[in-house]
C-alpha cells in the first residue's frame, strides 16, 4: 500500500542539505575572515595559500550543490549524507593545514557527528561517526606544524636557555627542548583524543535513540492524523447512506399503500395489470427487506458484533449473494481445490468489502473474474483478479488516500474501492491493488488482494 509519508521524508532531506550548505559557507567565511586578520597583524600563518585554495575549492562546491537542491534534484537522505560526508572531509583539510590535533577548533568535528546523528538513520549516522574518528585520529599524527600554536612555548624556552652550555650549538639547543616539550604535550593530546571518541560515541548514540523516538512519535502523529481524515470522509458516506436509507422509508410505504389500494379494486384490473401489480409489489416488498438488512447490519457493526467464519463459507455466501444480480460473469474459484480452511473473525462490512472488489473486476472485465484464497499461519488472503488490462497509474496513485475517479475511463473504481479499504483497515487488515503481469511481463489484468488476520483458536495446536 502507498506510503503517503515518503514525500514530507524528501521534502525533510532537502531543507536539511540547504541548511548545511548555508552552515558551510558561513564557515568559510568565518575561516577566511580569520585568514585576512593573521596577515594584518603578522601572525605567522605559513599555510595560508593552502586555505584559501581549500575555501576556494569548498565554494564551488557548495555553490553547485545549494544549485541542484533548488531545482529538486538533490533532496534524499543519500545526498544529505553526501554532504556531512563532505564536511567532515573539509574540516579535516583545514585541520591537517593548521597544526592538526594540536589546533583547538579540531572539535569542530562534532558538529556534523551531532547533525548525522540527529537527522539520519541509524545506518548512515554510523558511517559519520566512524568517518569523523577515523579523521580525528589520522590527524594526531599526519599534519603540518603551525607554529602560532607553539609559539609561547618556544619563547619561554628561548629564555630559559639564553646561556647555553660550552660546545653546544644555541639553535640545536632549542630544538631539542621543543621536542621534550612537544613529548611532554602528548599526554595531553591523547587526553584530547579520548575525550573526543567518548564524546562522539556519547552524542551518536543518545542524540540516535531519541532522534529516533522523535521520528517514530511524528509517524505515529502523522498516522492518527490521516486514520482521522480517513475515517471523517468514512463517517460522511455513512451518514449520507444512513439519511438516504430513513428517505427511503417513506416513500417506499407509500407505494407499498398504493399497490395495496389497487389490487383491492379486483375485477377492475386486467390480468397483466394484476401481473404488474404482484411484480410491483414483490420490488417494494424486497426494498424494504434490503432496507431493514441495512440498518439491522450497521447497528451490528456499530456494535462490533464479529463472527467467526471460515474463508470458504465467506466466499460462498458472499458469491451467493452477488450472483444473482451478475448472472452473466463466470468465477473461477482456485480455491475449491485446497484441502484445508482458514477461519477469521469479522462483521457484515467484511461481505460488502469482497461484493463491492467483485463488481469492480466484472465492470473492468466481465469475461475472466478470479478468486483464490492464500493463509498463514496468522494471515488470510483474499485475491480477486481480473485481465482487463490493469489499472492506470493516476489511478492507483489516487488509491488510500480518496475515493478513486476517472474520468476518462467509463469504468471507475469509485466509491466501492474506498469504503471497502476503510472496511477492511477495521478489521486491522490491508487492501492492495495493483496490477499483474504475465509470463512474457506484460501487463496482463489488476488484482485486489485482502489480508487479514487468522483466528487461531487456542485449544488447536495445529493449522
Amino acid at each position: 500500500m502507498k506510503n503517503l509519508l515518503n514525500a514530507s521524508f524528501n521534502f525533510e532531506h532537502a531543507t536539511n542539505i540547504r541548511n548545511v550548505c548555508i552552515l558551510r559557507l558561513v564557515v568559510g567565511a568565518a575561516t577566511f575572515a580569520a585568514v585576512v586578520w593573521a596577515s594584518l597583524v603578522n601572525t605567522p600563518f605559513n599555510s595560508t595559500i593552502n586555505i584559501l585554495i581549500i575555501l576556494s575549492l569548498e565554494l564551488i562546491i557548495t555553490v553547485i550543490f545549494l544549485a541542484l537542491n533548488k531545482a529538486g534534484k538533490y533532496h534524499s537522505e543519500k545526498h544529505f549524507f553526501t554532504q556531512l560526508m563532505l564536511d567532515v572531509f573539509f574540516i579535516s583539510l583545514f585541520v591537517y593545514s593548521t597544526g592538526g590535533a594540536t589546533n583547538p577548533f579540531v572539535t569542530y568535528f562534532l558538529v556534523p557527528l551531532s547533525i548525522g546523528a540527529a537527522t539520519l538513520t541509524k545506518r548512515y549516522s554510523i558511517v559519520v561517526t566512524s568517518f569523523t574518528i577515523l579523521c580525528y585520529t589520522l590527524l594526531l599524527f599526519f599534519y603540518q606544524p603551525f607554529p602560532f600554536y607553539i609559539e609561547t612555548d618556544e619563547d619561554n624556552i628561548e629564555a630559559s636557555f639564553q646561556y647555553p652550555m660550552a660546545g653546544h650549538d644555541h639553535h640545536n639547543t632549542i630544538t631539542t627542548n621543543l621536542e621534550k616539550v612537544n613529548h611532554a604535550l602528548n599526554p595531553h593530546f591523547l587526553g584530547m583524543w579520548i575525550n573526543f571518541l567518548i564524546s562522539s560515541l556519547l552524542i551518536s548514540g543518545f542524540i540516535l535513540r531519541m532522534a529516533q523516538a522523535i521520528r517514530d512519535q511524528e509517524k505515529a502523529i502523522n498516522q492518527q492524523h490521516e486514520q482521522q481524515i480517513y475515517d471523517e470522509q468514512i463517517l460522511s458516506v455513512a451518514t449520507i447512506a444512513a439519511s438516504t436509507a430513513h428517505e427511503l422509508g417513506t416513500p417506499i410505504n407509500s407505494l407499498a399503500l398504493l399497490v395495496d389500494e389497487f389490487s383491492k379494486t379486483g375485477n377492475k384490473l386486467t390480468k397483466q395489470q394484476h401481473e404488474d401489480l404482484h411484480l410491483m409489489q414483490s420490488q417494494i416488498t424486497q426494498c424494504s427487506k434490503s432496507l431493514k438488512k441495512l440498518v439491522a447490519k450497521a447497528h451490528q457493526t456499530q456494535a462490533g458484533q464479529r463472527d467467526i467464519i471460515s474463508c470458504r463459507q465467506l466466499m460462498n455466501e458472499c458469491l451467493h449473494e452477488w450472483q444473482p444480480l451478475r448472472p452473466e460473469i463466470t468465477i473461477k474459484k482456485i480455491y475449491l481445490d485446497q484441502l484445508a480452511d482458514a477461519k477469521i473473525r469479522c462483521d457484515h462490512s467484511i461481505f460488502q468489502a469482497i461484493i463491492n472488489l467483485l463488481n469492480n473486476a466484472a465492470n473492468i472485465c466481465p469475461q475472466y473474474v478470479c478468486i483464490d484464497l492464500q493463509y498463514t499461519r496468522t494471515t488470510v488472503k483474499i485475491i480477486i483478479s481480473d485481465q482487463g488490462g490493469g489499472v492506470p497509474a493516476h489511478i492507483l496513485g489516487q488509491y488510500g488516500q480518496k475515493p478513486i475517479h476517472d474520468n476518462e475511463q467509463k469504468n471507475s473504481l469509485g466509491l466501492g474501492l474506498f469504503v471497502s479499504n476503510a472496511s477492511v483497515r477495521r478489521h486491522h487488515g490491508t487492501l492492495l491493488l495493483r496490477n499483474w503481469y504475465n509470463e512474457q511481463s506484460q501487463q496482463s489484468g489488476a488484482e485486489a488482494i485482502i489480508a487479514l488476520p487468522r483466528f487461531i483458536e487456542k485449544t488447536s495446536d495445529h493449522d
